[in-house]
Protein backbone atom coordinates (compact mmCIF):
# COMPACT_ATOMS: atom_id res chain seq x y z
CA UNK A 1 0.00 0.00 0.00
CA UNK A 2 2.94 2.50 0.94
CA UNK A 3 4.73 1.52 -2.35
CA UNK A 4 1.53 2.48 -4.03
CA UNK A 5 0.87 5.71 -2.60
CA UNK A 6 4.61 6.28 -3.57
CA UNK A 7 3.72 5.20 -7.22
CA UNK A 8 1.16 7.78 -6.93
CA UNK A 9 2.57 10.95 -5.62
CA UNK A 10 5.83 10.20 -7.99
CA UNK A 11 3.33 10.26 -11.04
CA UNK A 12 1.61 13.64 -9.36
CA UNK A 13 5.11 15.41 -9.38
CA UNK A 14 5.57 14.03 -12.90
CA UNK A 15 2.27 15.27 -13.93
CA UNK A 16 2.47 18.57 -12.07
CA UNK A 17 6.01 19.46 -14.00
CA UNK A 18 4.54 18.49 -17.13
CA UNK A 19 1.84 20.84 -16.19
CA UNK A 20 4.42 23.39 -15.77
CA UNK A 21 6.30 22.50 -19.06
CA UNK A 22 3.24 22.90 -21.00
CA UNK A 23 2.13 26.18 -19.55
CA UNK A 24 5.41 28.05 -19.96
CA UNK A 25 5.76 26.85 -23.79
CA UNK A 26 2.21 28.39 -23.83
CA UNK A 27 2.96 31.47 -22.00
CA UNK A 28 6.47 31.87 -24.83
CA UNK A 29 3.99 30.72 -27.81
CA UNK A 30 1.51 33.74 -26.89
CA UNK A 31 4.14 35.98 -25.62
CA UNK A 32 6.27 35.52 -28.94
CA UNK A 33 3.13 36.14 -30.63
CA UNK A 34 2.41 38.90 -28.85
CA UNK A 35 5.65 39.99 -29.76
CA UNK A 36 6.06 38.76 -33.33
CA UNK A 37 2.72 41.46 -34.16
CA UNK A 38 5.00 44.30 -32.31
CA UNK A 39 7.88 43.37 -34.38
CA UNK A 40 5.95 43.45 -37.72
CA UNK A 41 4.39 47.10 -37.21
CA UNK A 42 7.84 48.09 -35.82
CA UNK A 43 9.01 46.88 -39.19
CA UNK A 44 6.04 48.62 -41.08
CA UNK A 45 7.23 52.08 -39.03
CA UNK A 46 10.73 52.13 -39.38
CA UNK A 47 10.55 51.00 -42.93
CA UNK A 48 10.35 52.98 -46.04
CA UNK A 49 7.21 52.78 -47.97
CA UNK A 50 8.65 50.41 -50.49
CA UNK A 51 7.99 47.91 -47.65
CA UNK A 52 4.21 48.03 -48.30
CA UNK A 53 3.32 46.33 -44.98
CA UNK A 54 5.63 43.06 -45.68
CA UNK A 55 3.38 42.46 -48.71
CA UNK A 56 4.57 40.42 -51.43
CA UNK A 57 4.98 41.98 -54.96
CA UNK A 58 2.34 39.83 -56.54
CA UNK A 59 -0.23 40.11 -53.89
CA UNK A 60 -3.41 41.22 -54.58
CA UNK A 61 -3.93 43.05 -51.39
CA UNK A 62 -1.62 46.31 -52.16
CA UNK A 63 -1.50 47.21 -56.03
CA UNK A 64 -0.21 50.37 -57.62
CA UNK A 65 0.80 52.17 -54.35
CA UNK A 66 2.94 52.11 -51.83
CA UNK A 67 1.77 52.00 -48.16
CA UNK A 68 2.73 52.41 -44.50
CA UNK A 69 1.57 53.52 -41.15
CA UNK A 70 0.87 57.48 -40.89
CA UNK A 71 3.10 57.79 -37.96
CA UNK A 72 6.48 58.05 -36.70
CA UNK A 73 9.26 56.58 -34.86
CA UNK A 74 9.03 58.92 -31.92
CA UNK A 75 5.40 58.01 -31.86
CA UNK A 76 5.63 54.14 -32.33
CA UNK A 77 8.69 54.25 -28.88
CA UNK A 78 6.10 56.48 -27.05
CA UNK A 79 3.32 54.26 -27.52
CA UNK A 80 5.40 51.43 -26.67
CA UNK A 81 6.27 52.56 -23.11
CA UNK A 82 3.07 53.94 -22.63
CA UNK A 83 1.52 50.49 -23.31
CA UNK A 84 -0.85 51.22 -25.69
CA UNK A 85 -1.86 48.14 -27.72
CA UNK A 86 -1.60 49.26 -30.95
CA UNK A 87 1.55 48.63 -31.58
CA UNK A 88 1.08 45.33 -30.87
CA UNK A 89 -2.36 44.11 -32.79
CA UNK A 90 -3.04 47.68 -34.25
CA UNK A 91 -2.01 46.93 -37.90
CA UNK A 92 -1.91 43.20 -39.29
CA UNK A 93 -1.48 41.12 -42.50
CA UNK A 94 -3.99 38.47 -42.22
CA UNK A 95 -4.65 35.37 -44.34
CA UNK A 96 -7.14 33.08 -45.41
CA UNK A 97 -6.02 30.04 -43.32
CA UNK A 98 -6.50 32.03 -40.30
CA UNK A 99 -10.07 31.99 -41.12
CA UNK A 100 -10.43 35.92 -41.54
CA UNK A 101 -12.25 37.48 -43.97
CA UNK A 102 -10.58 38.39 -47.32
CA UNK A 103 -12.21 40.12 -50.87
CA UNK A 104 -9.73 38.48 -53.03
CA UNK A 105 -6.80 36.48 -53.22
CA UNK A 106 -4.98 34.82 -50.02
CA UNK A 107 -4.97 37.93 -47.88
CA UNK A 108 -6.67 41.12 -46.17
CA UNK A 109 -5.73 44.27 -43.88
CA UNK A 110 -6.71 44.23 -40.15
CA UNK A 111 -6.86 47.15 -38.31
CA UNK A 112 -8.00 47.14 -34.50
CA UNK A 113 -8.42 50.17 -32.08
CA UNK A 114 -8.81 50.01 -28.14
CA UNK A 115 -11.02 53.06 -26.37
CA UNK A 116 -7.71 53.55 -24.27
CA UNK A 117 -5.73 53.28 -27.45
CA UNK A 118 -3.80 56.67 -28.46
CA UNK A 119 -0.67 57.87 -29.17
CA UNK A 120 -0.14 57.59 -32.74
CA UNK A 121 -0.20 61.09 -33.56
CA UNK A 122 2.52 62.04 -30.83
CA UNK A 123 4.65 65.13 -31.71
CA UNK A 124 6.38 67.60 -29.71
CA UNK A 125 5.51 65.48 -26.37
CA UNK A 126 2.12 65.73 -27.32
CA UNK A 127 -0.58 63.13 -28.24
CA UNK A 128 -2.22 65.59 -31.13
CA UNK A 129 -5.45 63.48 -31.48
CA UNK A 130 -6.31 62.53 -27.79
CA UNK A 131 -6.00 66.35 -26.69
CA UNK A 132 -7.96 68.09 -28.98
CA UNK A 133 -11.53 69.71 -27.82
CA UNK A 134 -13.41 66.63 -28.70
CA UNK A 135 -10.88 63.75 -28.35
CA UNK A 136 -10.13 61.57 -31.38
CA UNK A 137 -7.34 58.96 -31.55
CA UNK A 138 -6.46 56.09 -34.99
CA UNK A 139 -4.49 53.70 -36.50
CA UNK A 140 -4.33 54.54 -40.41
CA UNK A 141 -2.21 53.54 -43.32
CA UNK A 142 -1.31 55.65 -46.08
CA UNK A 143 1.02 57.20 -48.97
CA UNK A 144 3.50 60.31 -49.13
CA UNK A 145 5.00 60.14 -45.57
CA UNK A 146 8.50 59.16 -46.61
CA UNK A 147 10.34 61.75 -48.64
CA UNK A 148 12.36 58.95 -50.51
CA UNK A 149 8.98 57.15 -51.42
CA UNK A 150 6.04 59.81 -51.46
CA UNK A 151 4.07 58.29 -53.79
CA UNK A 152 0.91 61.02 -54.86
CA UNK A 153 -0.95 62.31 -57.13
CA UNK A 154 -0.70 65.08 -59.40
CA UNK A 155 -2.47 67.67 -61.31
CA UNK A 156 -3.97 66.85 -64.50
CA UNK A 157 -3.52 63.08 -63.41
CA UNK A 158 -6.64 60.58 -63.93
CA UNK A 159 -6.94 57.85 -62.34
CA UNK A 160 -9.02 54.87 -60.94
CA UNK A 161 -8.90 53.11 -57.50
CA UNK A 162 -10.87 50.23 -55.76
CA UNK A 163 -10.61 49.53 -52.02
CA UNK A 164 -12.82 47.29 -49.92
CA UNK A 165 -14.12 47.29 -46.22
CA UNK A 166 -15.44 44.84 -43.73
CA UNK A 167 -16.99 45.78 -40.24
CA UNK A 168 -17.83 42.72 -38.38
CA UNK A 169 -21.26 41.78 -37.38
CA UNK A 170 -20.53 42.92 -33.53
CA UNK A 171 -19.44 46.35 -34.84
CA UNK A 172 -21.53 49.59 -33.43
CA UNK A 173 -21.89 52.41 -35.43
CA UNK A 174 -21.51 54.60 -31.82
CA UNK A 175 -19.18 57.14 -32.81
CA UNK A 176 -17.94 59.29 -35.94
CA UNK A 177 -15.58 57.45 -37.90
CA UNK A 178 -13.14 58.41 -40.86
CA UNK A 179 -13.12 55.05 -43.24
CA UNK A 180 -11.17 56.07 -46.74
CA UNK A 181 -9.70 59.00 -47.76
CA UNK A 182 -7.32 61.46 -50.15
CA UNK A 183 -5.51 64.03 -48.34
CA UNK A 184 -3.16 66.44 -49.01
CA UNK A 185 0.01 66.30 -48.99
CA UNK A 186 0.26 69.69 -47.33
CA UNK A 187 -0.04 69.68 -43.73
CA UNK A 188 -2.22 72.24 -43.18
CA UNK A 189 -4.37 71.57 -45.88
CA UNK A 190 -8.04 69.31 -45.59
CA UNK A 191 -8.64 66.41 -47.29
CA UNK A 192 -10.17 67.34 -50.81
CA UNK A 193 -12.37 63.80 -50.49
CA UNK A 194 -13.53 62.21 -47.18
CA UNK A 195 -15.81 58.99 -46.87
CA UNK A 196 -16.87 59.55 -43.09
CA UNK A 197 -19.56 57.80 -41.12
CA UNK A 198 -21.96 60.10 -38.95
CA UNK A 199 -24.02 58.05 -36.97
CA UNK A 200 -27.08 60.12 -37.41
CA UNK A 201 -26.71 60.84 -41.09
CA UNK A 202 -24.88 57.68 -42.62
CA UNK A 203 -22.07 57.43 -44.72
CA UNK A 204 -20.73 60.75 -45.94
CA UNK A 205 -18.66 61.51 -48.74
CA UNK A 206 -17.39 65.06 -48.35
CA UNK A 207 -15.61 67.36 -51.34
CA UNK A 208 -13.55 70.54 -49.74
CA UNK A 209 -11.95 72.00 -52.95
CA UNK A 210 -14.89 73.24 -54.60
CA UNK A 211 -14.39 77.04 -53.75
CA UNK A 212 -10.47 76.89 -52.60
CA UNK A 213 -9.65 77.80 -49.00
CA UNK A 214 -9.49 81.14 -46.94
CA UNK A 215 -6.55 81.72 -44.11
CA UNK A 216 -6.76 81.68 -40.83
CA UNK A 217 -4.08 82.24 -38.13
CA UNK A 218 -6.38 82.07 -35.05
CA UNK A 219 -8.05 79.24 -35.43
CA UNK A 220 -7.52 75.29 -35.92
CA UNK A 221 -10.14 74.60 -39.00
CA UNK A 222 -11.29 71.70 -37.26
CA UNK A 223 -8.05 70.04 -38.16
CA UNK A 224 -6.16 68.01 -35.14
CA UNK A 225 -3.64 70.69 -34.26
CA UNK A 226 -3.35 74.46 -34.78
CA UNK A 227 -0.51 76.04 -37.47
CA UNK A 228 1.19 78.81 -38.02
CA UNK A 229 -1.66 79.40 -41.07
CA UNK A 230 -4.42 77.07 -41.45
CA UNK A 231 -5.56 77.06 -45.00
CA UNK A 232 -9.71 76.71 -44.21
CA UNK A 233 -12.05 75.06 -47.23
CA UNK A 234 -14.74 78.04 -48.64
CA UNK A 235 -17.40 75.44 -48.75
CA UNK A 236 -17.34 71.35 -47.81
CA UNK A 237 -20.01 69.82 -50.06
CA UNK A 238 -21.54 66.49 -48.32
CA UNK A 239 -23.34 63.67 -49.90
CA UNK A 240 -25.09 61.10 -48.41
CA UNK A 241 -23.82 57.31 -49.94
CA UNK A 242 -25.28 55.48 -47.62
CA UNK A 243 -28.16 55.14 -45.27
CA UNK A 244 -27.52 54.48 -41.54
CA UNK A 245 -29.89 50.86 -42.64
CA UNK A 246 -27.76 50.60 -45.53
CA UNK A 247 -24.39 50.28 -42.69
CA UNK A 248 -26.16 48.14 -40.58
CA UNK A 249 -27.02 45.90 -43.45
CA UNK A 250 -23.34 46.13 -44.34
CA UNK A 251 -21.77 44.49 -41.23
CA UNK A 252 -20.58 40.86 -41.54
CA UNK A 253 -19.95 41.72 -45.87
CA UNK A 254 -17.59 43.48 -47.95
CA UNK A 255 -17.99 46.79 -49.18
CA UNK A 256 -16.41 47.51 -52.58
CA UNK A 257 -15.82 51.17 -53.22
CA UNK A 258 -14.40 52.10 -57.48
CA UNK A 259 -13.18 55.70 -57.36
CA UNK A 260 -12.60 57.46 -60.56
CA UNK A 261 -10.67 61.02 -59.92
CA UNK A 262 -9.49 63.46 -62.48
CA UNK A 263 -6.79 65.40 -60.28
CA UNK A 264 -7.23 69.32 -61.09
CA UNK A 265 -5.61 72.21 -59.04
CA UNK A 266 -7.36 74.74 -60.87
CA UNK A 267 -10.66 76.94 -59.82
CA UNK A 268 -14.24 75.45 -60.52
CA UNK A 269 -14.70 77.89 -62.49
CA UNK A 270 -11.58 77.90 -64.49
CA UNK A 271 -12.10 77.43 -68.47
CA UNK A 272 -9.75 74.54 -68.74
CA UNK A 273 -10.66 72.92 -65.66
CA UNK A 274 -11.36 69.49 -66.09
CA UNK A 275 -11.86 68.12 -62.24
CA UNK A 276 -13.80 64.71 -61.79
CA UNK A 277 -14.67 62.75 -58.64
CA UNK A 278 -16.89 59.21 -59.35
CA UNK A 279 -17.30 57.26 -56.65
CA UNK A 280 -19.28 53.34 -56.56
CA UNK A 281 -20.40 51.57 -53.64
CA UNK A 282 -21.11 47.86 -54.65
CA UNK A 283 -21.27 48.86 -58.62
CA UNK A 284 -23.55 51.64 -57.99
CA UNK A 285 -22.64 55.28 -58.73
CA UNK A 286 -23.51 57.54 -55.74
CA UNK A 287 -21.56 60.62 -56.35
CA UNK A 288 -20.73 62.47 -59.92
CA UNK A 289 -18.86 66.24 -59.19
CA UNK A 290 -17.11 67.94 -61.42
CA UNK A 291 -14.83 70.61 -60.36
CA UNK A 292 -11.63 71.58 -58.67
CA UNK A 293 -10.67 68.00 -56.92
CA UNK A 294 -7.39 68.41 -55.48
CA UNK A 295 -5.43 71.37 -53.44
CA UNK A 296 -3.37 74.12 -56.21
CA UNK A 297 -0.13 72.67 -53.54
CA UNK A 298 1.18 69.72 -53.34
CA UNK A 299 0.03 66.27 -53.78
CA UNK A 300 -2.89 64.23 -53.16
CA UNK A 301 -2.55 60.95 -51.16
CA UNK A 302 -4.23 58.16 -50.13
CA UNK A 303 -5.11 57.31 -46.30
CA UNK A 304 -7.52 54.73 -44.55
CA UNK A 305 -7.64 52.93 -41.28
CA UNK A 306 -9.89 53.38 -38.22
CA UNK A 307 -9.84 57.27 -37.07
CA UNK A 308 -12.59 58.26 -35.00
CA UNK A 309 -14.26 60.12 -32.25
CA UNK A 310 -14.16 59.05 -28.56
CA UNK A 311 -16.79 60.79 -28.24
CA UNK A 312 -20.16 58.39 -28.12
CA UNK A 313 -23.02 59.78 -30.79
CA UNK A 314 -26.56 57.89 -31.57
CA UNK A 315 -26.99 54.83 -34.29
CA UNK A 316 -30.77 54.54 -35.44
CA UNK A 317 -32.03 55.59 -32.12
CA UNK A 318 -28.98 54.17 -29.30
CA UNK A 319 -26.46 56.02 -27.81
CA UNK A 320 -22.87 53.74 -26.83
CA UNK A 321 -22.16 53.78 -23.38
CA UNK A 322 -19.09 53.75 -22.14
CA UNK A 323 -18.55 50.51 -21.18
CA UNK A 324 -19.73 49.44 -24.64
CA UNK A 325 -17.16 51.20 -25.93
CA UNK A 326 -14.23 50.22 -23.82
CA UNK A 327 -15.57 46.05 -23.88
CA UNK A 328 -16.01 46.50 -27.99
CA UNK A 329 -12.67 47.20 -29.98
CA UNK A 330 -12.88 48.88 -33.70
CA UNK A 331 -12.07 46.26 -35.64
CA UNK A 332 -11.90 46.57 -39.43
CA UNK A 333 -10.36 45.12 -42.86
CA UNK A 334 -9.24 46.27 -46.12
CA UNK A 335 -8.54 44.56 -48.95
CA UNK A 336 -7.92 45.10 -52.72
CA UNK A 337 -6.41 48.59 -52.58
CA UNK A 338 -5.56 49.23 -56.21
CA UNK A 339 -4.55 52.38 -58.02
CA UNK A 340 -4.31 51.96 -61.81
CA UNK A 341 -4.46 55.07 -64.62
CA UNK A 342 -7.26 53.03 -66.72
CA UNK A 343 -10.40 51.33 -65.77
CA UNK A 344 -9.67 47.79 -67.56
CA UNK A 345 -6.61 47.85 -65.53
CA UNK A 346 -8.44 47.35 -62.46
CA UNK A 347 -9.57 43.98 -63.38
CA UNK A 348 -12.47 45.01 -61.98
CA UNK A 349 -13.91 41.39 -62.60
CA UNK A 350 -12.23 39.73 -60.11
CA UNK A 351 -14.74 41.80 -57.49
CA UNK A 352 -17.49 41.10 -60.00
CA UNK A 353 -17.43 43.95 -61.47
CA UNK A 354 -17.16 45.55 -65.50
CA UNK A 355 -15.90 49.05 -66.46
CA UNK A 356 -18.57 48.95 -69.24
CA UNK A 357 -21.43 49.08 -66.60
CA UNK A 358 -19.65 51.74 -64.12
CA UNK A 359 -19.12 53.82 -67.17
CA UNK A 360 -22.61 53.37 -69.04
CA UNK A 361 -24.53 55.31 -65.47
CA UNK A 362 -25.36 58.55 -65.11
CA UNK A 363 -23.03 61.57 -65.77
CA UNK A 364 -25.29 64.27 -64.09
CA UNK A 365 -23.67 66.03 -60.90
CA UNK A 366 -24.83 64.55 -57.59
CA UNK A 367 -26.73 66.89 -56.03
CA UNK A 368 -25.23 67.60 -52.28
CA UNK A 369 -26.87 66.54 -49.44
CA UNK A 370 -25.70 69.49 -48.20
CA UNK A 371 -23.00 72.11 -48.34
CA UNK A 372 -21.27 73.77 -44.97
CA UNK A 373 -20.39 76.87 -46.15
CA UNK A 374 -16.99 78.44 -44.04
CA UNK A 375 -18.30 81.90 -41.75
CA UNK A 376 -15.04 83.90 -41.85
CA UNK A 377 -14.57 85.48 -38.89
CA UNK A 378 -13.63 88.91 -39.08
CA UNK A 379 -10.81 91.56 -36.70
CA UNK A 380 -11.06 94.99 -36.05
CA UNK A 381 -7.94 96.41 -35.11
CA UNK A 382 -7.94 100.11 -33.74
CA UNK A 383 -3.97 101.75 -33.56
CA UNK A 384 -3.83 105.08 -31.87
CA UNK A 385 -0.74 107.42 -31.28
CA UNK A 386 0.11 108.47 -27.69
CA UNK A 387 1.67 112.00 -29.24
CA UNK A 388 -0.81 112.66 -31.35
CA UNK A 389 -4.51 112.01 -30.16
CA UNK A 390 -5.61 112.64 -34.00
CA UNK A 391 -4.17 109.30 -35.64
CA UNK A 392 -6.63 107.26 -35.16
CA UNK A 393 -6.15 103.56 -37.89
CA UNK A 394 -8.92 101.58 -37.80
CA UNK A 395 -9.64 98.30 -40.24
CA UNK A 396 -11.50 95.63 -40.49
CA UNK A 397 -10.52 92.06 -42.23
CA UNK A 398 -9.80 88.16 -41.34
CA UNK A 399 -6.43 87.95 -40.48
CA UNK A 400 -5.42 89.64 -37.46
CA UNK A 401 -1.86 89.56 -37.45
CA UNK A 402 -1.64 91.55 -40.92
CA UNK A 403 -4.38 93.77 -39.73
CA UNK A 404 -2.34 94.98 -37.15
CA UNK A 405 1.21 95.14 -38.99
CA UNK A 406 -1.25 97.03 -41.66
CA UNK A 407 -2.53 99.60 -39.37
CA UNK A 408 0.98 100.17 -37.52
CA UNK A 409 2.35 100.89 -40.46
CA UNK A 410 -0.49 103.76 -41.61
CA UNK A 411 0.45 105.38 -38.22
CA UNK A 412 4.02 105.29 -38.17
CA UNK A 413 4.02 106.82 -41.59
CA UNK A 414 1.84 109.39 -40.36
CA UNK A 415 3.75 109.51 -36.72
CA UNK A 416 7.10 107.24 -36.23
CA UNK A 417 6.54 107.48 -32.23
CA UNK A 418 4.14 106.73 -29.68
CA UNK A 419 1.98 104.09 -31.73
CA UNK A 420 0.35 101.26 -30.33
CA UNK A 421 -2.39 98.72 -30.82
CA UNK A 422 -5.76 100.57 -28.89
CA UNK A 423 -7.72 97.15 -29.37
CA UNK A 424 -7.80 94.24 -31.40
CA UNK A 425 -10.99 92.01 -31.08
CA UNK A 426 -13.01 89.16 -33.25
CA UNK A 427 -16.31 91.17 -34.66
CA UNK A 428 -19.47 89.91 -33.15
CA UNK A 429 -22.29 89.39 -35.66
CA UNK A 430 -23.83 92.51 -37.13
CA UNK A 431 -21.13 94.86 -35.77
Amino acid sequence: MVQLLGQLLKLTVTLQNKMKKILILIFILFTNNVFADQEEIKKMVFKSESYNLGLNKKDTTIQGIKLKPITRTDAFKHSVKKNYGWTKYGIRIVNSSEGMPIRHGDTAIRFELRYDDCGFLYKNGKERDCIRSTPHHRVEIGQGHNKDISLGFKHKQDYWYTASFYFPKEHKFYRKQSVFQFHSSEGPYHPPFHLEIFPKEGLMASISTSEGVYEDKENACGGSVKQTINYCEKARLEYLVMSPDELEGSLGKWTDLVIHAIWDKRPSDHEKNKGMIEVFINGNKKLHYEGQSMWDIGLTVMQFGIYQSKEAQTFKGKTGTLKEMKDTPTIMFYDEIWAKKKCEDLQLNRLGYSCEILENQSDDSTKPYYIDKASQQEYIVIVKNKTDKNILIKLRGFDKESLIKKAMKECTNKNKDGCYVHYSSMLAIGQ
